[in-house]
């Protein structure tokens, strides 16, 4: 006779524990504030916090507002939620919801697609888009270290498959002319990995030595690292900036420790994403996919529990500007 397995896993914990709006509320202020409440401005700060509900409503355009609980700041006299100051601030979707859609965004390894939000929480395709945004967002790291030890540097190139029947290809132009064009409407992302340990990844508009050695400079502890790469030409004054090894892939793919293994499974993990969970991504918009596989790729060795806390760590700093192809890790001048 078939029994319920002895230990749940995050989700149906999670979703135990978020069984409707007000427990989603209780939670999330367990997550931003567990030594107790804290003024959300931040100009202000203070500890005296008063808690008090609010009722249910109709307001004058039909829209049905959920009993809530807010909070006054007895310094600065000031009323607050527990979204404020949040990637959760100003949405009128439950809370309980973007908690869910969070969760599934860390734990599935290959994500999941806005159009399967949309269908599995009945929101429009276009909250659902904005949603896994925003998110993305938070999972964006915004005090990056230095990356040390042995760093495994490689570049790759995302989209930019021809379209159509290949005879009618054929017809329109000449082999030359379709490499041309499918090379033109690539997107180059340059990688570095520190091996067994975290990933760095960057959208570029042009992969050139400049480009490279400018982000070398700004995410490797060249004092404690040593490089290895393929042996494209873009990398062959990197040995200026620290100890480099190379491995010439016309004839061999490892030589003793010398490999770029590492980062080309990432590179293995980002594309199957892409291609068989979005289909198609938009240039504009790749920077933030490229950011959510290089979080969870950095929390891969603890817990999704643990993975989700660290993502409720990162939601501070509302997301009030076109979240897209402007969208950055600060806010823009």
């Amino acid at each position: 006779m078939n029994s319920e397995p002895k230990r749940k896993g995050h989700t149906p914990l999670l979703t135990d524990i978020l069984r409707d709006e007000k427990d989603a509320r209780a939670y999330l202020e367990g997550k931003r504030w567990p030594n107790g409440l804290v003024c959300a401005f931040g100009d202000c700060g203070s500890t005296e916090i008063t808690r008090f509900e609010v009722k249910a409503s109709v307001r004058k355009n039909g829209r049905h507002v959920p009993a809530r609980s807010l909070y006054k700041c007895n310094a600065c006299k000031r009323q607050f939620s527990v979204t404020k100051g949040t990637i959760f601030e100003d949405s009128k979707i439950p809370l309980r919801t973007w908690l869910i859609v969070a969760q599934r965004m860390c734990v599935s390894k290959k994500s999941v697609s806005a159009l399967q939000i949309s269908r599995e929480f009945g929101v429009t395709y276009e909250s659902a888009w904005f949603m896994c945004h925003r998110i993305r967002w938070a999972m964006t790291d915004k005090n990056p270290t230095k990356l040390s030890g042995t760093i495994e540097a490689d570049e790759t190139y995302i989209g930019g498959k021809p379209r159509g029947h290949r005879k009618h290809r054929a017809a329109k132009m000449n082999m030359s002319e379709r490499i041309t064009e499918a090379w033109a409407k690539k997107t180059p992302v340059f990688g570095i990995i520190e091996r067994g340990g975290r990933v760095r990844a960057r959208v570029m508009p042009k992969v050139s030595q400049k480009e490279i050695e400018r982000t070398m400079f700004h995410n490797i502890d060249r004092a404690a690292s040593r490089l290895m790469t393929d042996e494209h030409a873009i990398y062959k004054k990197i040995g200026d900036m620290l100890p480099h090894d190379v491995i010439r892939h016309n004839s061999e793919y490892v030589r003793g420790e010398v490999n770029t293994q590492n980062i080309e499974s990432f590179w293995a993990v980002l594309k199957r994403g892409l291609v068989g969970t979005y289909h198609h991504v938009d240039a504009g918009y790749l920077a933030q996919y490229v950011a959510e596989y290089e979080f969870r790729h950095n929390t891969r060795h603890i817990t999704d529990a643990e993975r989700f806390s660290a993502l409720m760590g990162q939601i501070e700093g509302r997301v009030d500007w076109y979240v897209g192809k402007q969208a950055s890790s600060s806010e823009p001048d």
